[in-house]
């Protein structure tokens, strides 16, 4: 066991980030980021009161993970239409929710009350921002009412697919037209998104 001179909370969420990720959240305890931050058992405790506290900040990190990548997403279609943006950052999206599958899953588990946890409750509204700023851009004059309907569709449609396509296994010698369906979706998700959107229906 070490002696700590460094910032302690900083690696502590960083260890929780890494197990979290390795094994899933449910099995993550105060003392098991204590070994793996290779300092004392009590040592979380002075920073964090309970196993929540820690998840939040977690799950905070991947909100701004998230959030980020959408942006880039955007800023990388800067200069093509609404639909692309739109498009790639969809894209962008489900990657990260099958490149981070466990922490996603935390992100989005209520096992986290996030009305207790104010700056986690502002990083996942970032996330959320993205999404509303883009499909104002991509129904101009689009009413209040409209805007949360179209947010809840399409994020309803990208948090489904991230649970398909993560957690379907396929064998490919006992494949079902289910199995079919999803590894067509795997192979051409571009194509997938693009016929599914349908961006000028509201």
């Amino acid at each position: 066991m070490k002696y700590h001179h460094g910032n302690l909370k900083e690696e502590l969420i960083a260890s929780a980030c890494t197990i979290c990720e390795a094994h899933g959240h449910d099995h993550m305890s105060l003392r098991s980021i204590a070994k793996e931050a290779n300092v004392s058992q009590t040592a979380p405790y002075r920073h964090f009161k309970t196993k929540e506290n820690l998840l939040a900040e977690v799950s905070k990190l991947g909100f701004e993970d998230l959030t980020n990548r959408l942006k880039l997403a955007i800023h990388k279609k800067e200069n093509s239409s609404a639909q692309d943006k739109f498009l790639e950052m969809g894209l962008a999206y489900i990657d990260f929710g099958l490149e981070k599958r466990k922490t996603y899953d935390l992100m989005h588990s209520p096992v986290i009350d996030k009305v207790e946890f104010p700056e986690l409750l502002e990083s996942a509204q970032g996330a959320f921002d993205e999404l509303v700023k883009i499909l104002i851009e991509l129904y101009p004059g689009i009413s209040e009412e409209n805007l949360g309907r179209q947010c809840i569709k399409f994020w309803a449609m990208m948090h489904g697919l991230v649970g398909l396509l993560g957690d379907i296994k396929i064998d490919p010698e006992t494949q079902s037209n289910a199995g079919d369906a999803i590894s067509v979706v795997k192979n051409d998700l571009r194509t997938f998104l693009e016929e599914t959107m349908e961006f000028n229906k509201l």
